[in-house]
């Protein structure tokens, strides 16, 4: 098993989805007629990708050969998510202190709205933990938002409630961070294997005509 790291700027993607998968099943129905459901805590990430039609031969036939290196569900992909409304450079631009390693008197710094500035854990936290606290002083940044997703180590996190320096987010960690802990928005990363063996095949057929081919991945685990 390899890591193959998705080529940038690759036949970009144009549309995702970002799902996170829960397992149920019915215990049958009660006496009162109310059906059962049993649930787990088990939950995964689906993604899926949608690839804009491409004329380009040469970016098609590097798209196939990207293809064929994953091997089917043999290797795992790792792929910057294309997110318009991540919490980024637009949100909290990057900022640098003056010559002395200060700031400005309401805690801000330059702007340099190339890259965003980095957020960290205040708090260890172990796995399972579905909650975390940050660092949104020295420079002051915007606290992440409802909705906002983030990695740690190519495992994604969606933010479920936020307040402040607090968040609670899903799915559970699925590794334990140590204090300190740098994680990553501006793109988060998604590791995962194809859905199935046959994702891309027809994607030289449907690109090369103005159709459109989407590609599905599962969170990955074992790395």
């Amino acid at each position: 098993m390899a890591v193959i790291v998705w080529p940038a700027g690759l036949l970009r993607p144009v549309e995702g989805s970002f799902f996170i998968r829960n397992i149920s099943r019915s215990g049958g129905v009660s006496l009162n007629g109310v059906e059962q459901v049993l649930t787990s805590t088990a939950s995964w990430w689906e993604i899926s990708l949608t690839l804009s039609r491409e004329f380009d031969g040469e970016r098609l036939k590097a798209f196939e050969a990207y293809i064929s290196r994953m091997r089917g569900r043999q290797n795992v992909a790792a792929i910057p998510l294309c997110d318009p409304y991540r919490y980024g450079a637009k949100v909290s631009p990057l900022q640098q202190p003056w010559s002395d390693g200060t700031y400005f008197s309401d805690g801000t710094g330059w702007v340099d709205g190339t890259a965003s500035q980095p957020m960290t854990v205040v708090n260890a936290a172990g796995v399972g933990s579905r909650f975390l606290t940050f660092k949104l002083t020295q420079p002051v940044r915007p606290a992440l938002r409802l909705g906002d997703m983030f990695s740690i180590n190519g495992f994604l996190y969606r933010v479920t409630s936020a307040g402040g320096n607090d968040i609670y987010f899903e799915p559970p960690l699925r590794q334990a961070i140590p204090a300190g802990q740098v994680i990553q928005t501006d793109p988060p990363v998604f590791y995962g294997r194809f859905a199935t063996d046959d994702e891309g095949r027809r994607s030289r057929e449907l690109m090369r005509w103005g159709g459109q081919t989407t590609l599905t991945l599962i969170e990955a685990f074992d790395r």
